[in-house]
């Protein structure tokens, strides 16, 4: 076991595949800790793989610094093949969890590269379950901060839950359950938001420049709570997709530039939401298969995904504009029956039944 462990931490060391890139492979919090640390001052697009099982933060939050010109990818699920090292990666969001313990935030990825070739990288958080954060400190998120500068940003496949923000006095925009800022195109798909709590937003998303898109597809969002469900603020007009999400809790627009109002196109989201704005109220560029007044049929409030009979099921676009995924957060292929179901999972119980009893 010792060689074995020596083996991986020096191979976590070294750049593998192409120039100029490292892989690691955390097995435990004091590896990840140590890989977070090392992509942060190594100067090289980094690929952070996370084996199966829990990281516990253990009192101090997982946090990652850099300015770097470089891309940043951390992901769950990996295990080594017969021949090749944390080669093979499980498709299930629940195979690798990072767990708050309900005392600390969980995860702070600030990656704010404004260099050259910034808009040329991403930064990329998938295929995990980030849970139990909690924190009481004005301006942090308790379960997720991501912010990156000119590189693309994408959250996708990836499940939060149970994360609350607990602040004395006036919060600010930052004091939140989730938060997102990125100054290039942002894609959040296929992730699942539930059981938040927090003082100012549960989902705060935050961009600047009228040229970026942000890419909502496919998402299960249970938003309501104290404060805003959800708040999505441009400095311009920002152009949003959201396309096939599953939503509970009303997302709020907010344009700082009353003459560059946020623009958004809206297809086949069902649940109970409505539209709402602090600044202008957004351009509406398209409004299609959208369901406000909506029971979403979820199993359980612990559980949203849809169950049997839930209007969630066959009901999406297959193909939105900006992409899907290719499995949902069980691993299970994104389209079932043919048409792809609304929200982050994809039912298997019409398929059980979908050819009657034999």
């Amino acid at each position: 076991m010792i060689a074995r462990r020596f083996v991986t931490a020096l191979l976590a060391t070294l750049p593998l595949g192409t120039a100029h890139a490292a892989i690691f492979c955390p097995a435990n919090e004091t590896e990840l800790r140590q890989a977070l640390a090392t992509a942060a001052t190594n100067n090289e697009d980094d690929d952070i793989r996370l084996r199966p099982g829990t990281f516990y933060t253990g009192g101090l939050k997982f946090a990652f610094n850099s300015a770097q010109d470089n891309s940043l990818s951390i992901s769950g699920g990996w295990t080594d093949t017969l021949t090749l090292w944390c080669s093979q990666q499980s498709p299930s969001a629940a195979a690798t969890i990072l767990d708050g313990q309900g005392l600390t935030a969980v995860l702070d990825i600030q990656a704010y590269d404004f260099g050259v070739n910034g808009a040329n990288k991403t930064v990329a958080l998938t295929n995990l379950t980030i849970r139990n954060g909690y924190s009481t400190t004005q301006g942090e998120s308790a379960g997720l901060n991501l912010a990156v500068g000119k590189q693309t940003l994408r959250l996708q496949n990836t499940l939060l839950h149970g994360h609350n923000q607990a602040v004395s006095g006036a919060p600010n925009i930052y004091t939140n359950a989730i938060t997102l800022i990125g100054y290039n195109d942002v894609y959040v798909i296929n992730n699942a938001l539930y059981d938040l709590h927090s003082k100012y937003a549960n989902l705060g998303l935050f961009t600047v420049y009228a040229s970026q898109t942000v890419y909502m597809h496919n998402n299960t969002l249970v938003l309501s709570g104290a404060g805003f469900p959800a708040l999505l603020d441009s400095n311009n007009g920002t152009a949003y997709r959201i396309v096939n999400n599953a939503i509970v809790g009303d997302p709020y627009f907010n344009s700082r530039n009353a003459s560059d109002v946020i623009r958004a196109w809206l297809y086949f989201n069902i649940g109970n939401w409505y539209v709402g704005n602090i600044n202008p109220q957004p351009a509406i560029q398209a409004d299609v298969g959208n369901q406000h007044n909506a029971n979403s049929g979820f199993v359980s409030a612990q559980d949203p995904r849809p169950a049997l009979g839930s209007p969630l099921v066959n009901a999406g676009l297959n193909a939105p504009f900006g992409g899907s995924s290719a499995v949902d957060l069980d691993g299970n292929p994104r389209v079932d029956l043919g048409t792809i179901d609304v929200g982050a999972w994809e039912s298997t119980r019409e398929r059980i039944f979908a050819n009657g009893f034999q």
